[in-house]
């Protein structure tokens, strides 16, 4: 007998379990991937402002209007783009996250209760302003650091 098109579509339990299994793995690795490279972007940005700050004492003569406006544009440009790619990951966290919630839906209550661990369910925290701190206060610090070297010199 021939199989009607809903017996088709309707997936085999052991496959969803699987697929359920593959997506809850794959959001847990690519959140702590994006977590990484936030790390990575953060140190980046402070290697930039370290090497904007130091740019003015290998010039031998005082810095110019314009070569110490260049520098504190460059400056910002690493404050904006930091606080944009951190952002994004951040984005990407979110949805992973969210990902997560709606596949522990489908999980067995003996998961939820070895995960929980008897604990009430962790309000999950970003470290997203952290991150935006790090950028300002680095910018600043680097626009300080030049206008200082522009006055002192």
């Amino acid at each position: 007998m021939p199989e009607s098109d809903e017996e088709k579509e309707s997936p085999v339990p052991g496959k969803i379990n699987d697929e359920l299994r593959l997506l809850y793995t794959s959001c847990v690795s690519e959140i702590a991937d994006f977590k990484r490279q936030q790390w990575n972007v953060a140190n980046y940005g402070l290697l930039s402002y370290a090497a904007i700050a130091s740019l003015p004492k290998f010039v031998a003569s005082k810095l110019a209007v314009w070569e110490l406006t260049v520098l504190i544009v460059l400056t910002v440009a690493v404050l904006l783009a930091g606080w944009y790619v951190v952002s994004m990951l951040d984005k990407g966290i979110e949805l992973r996250r969210d990902r997560l919630r709606a596949v522990r839906k489908h999980f067995t209550q003996e998961f939820k209760d070895a995960r929980l661990a008897g604990h009430p369910e962790p309000k999950m925290q970003t470290l997203v302003w952290f991150f935006r701190t790090i950028f300002g206060a680095g910018g600043a610090v680097t626009v300080w650091l030049l206008t200082r070297y522009a006055c002192v010199s």
